[in-house]
């Protein structure tokens, strides 16, 4: 008995294909987004260098290249859209991802702002925590010190008293 391959098994594997791809070769962190079949969303996605990317995972090419339908989409898309196939998908992702991110001097300048903003928050918990300690440990002291003056008030006042009786 001969086994078909359906559109969606095809589909699931050529996902599959290109998440493993992403996350083994090319050491994307990413996940699977498996809501249901034929869904025509998000297949994975990751946080790569605080972009969100997401993927759309669709087997689409023809013996010409691509369908037209898929170049007109990825063509008028305000999003950044790759159109390739998985021989290329090594090549075509790294030099997606560099002509996208090309002009991100803004973005990682104020990426290592919030960097030096978290660190220096960080800092400053561990001092207010270090001032609290210093304060609970001078209000103790303080107390001890009343304690100690009321003890040194208590004993001469006793002695005073035993001197008064002798």
């Amino acid at each position: 008995m001969k086994h078909s391959i359906t559109s969606s098994s095809k589909g699931d594997d050529f996902e599959c294909k290109v998440f493993l791809y992403l996350k083994n070769e090319l050491k994307i962190d990413c996940q699977r987004v498996r809501l249901s079949r034929g869904d025509g969303g998000i297949d994975i996605f990751s946080n790569y260098q605080h972009y969100l990317l997401l993927f759309q995972c669709k087997d689409l090419s023809t013996e010409n290249g691509y369908s037209s339908s898929a170049k007109a989409r990825a063509e008028s898309s305000d999003c950044h859209l790759l159109l390739t196939n998985f021989q290329g998908l090594c090549q075509n992702i790294s030099d997606f991802l560099s002509e996208v991110f090309k002009d991100n001097s803004l973005r990682e300048m104020i990426y290592r702002i919030e960097k030096k903003v978290d660190e220096m928050n960080e800092k400053l918990n561990k001092q207010e925590k270090i001032i609290h300690k210093i304060k609970n440990n001078q209000i103790k002291i303080e107390n001890k010190q009343i304690m100690f003056e009321r003890n040194q008030t208590i004993v001469q006042e006793k002695i005073i008293f035993y001197n008064h009786i002798l």
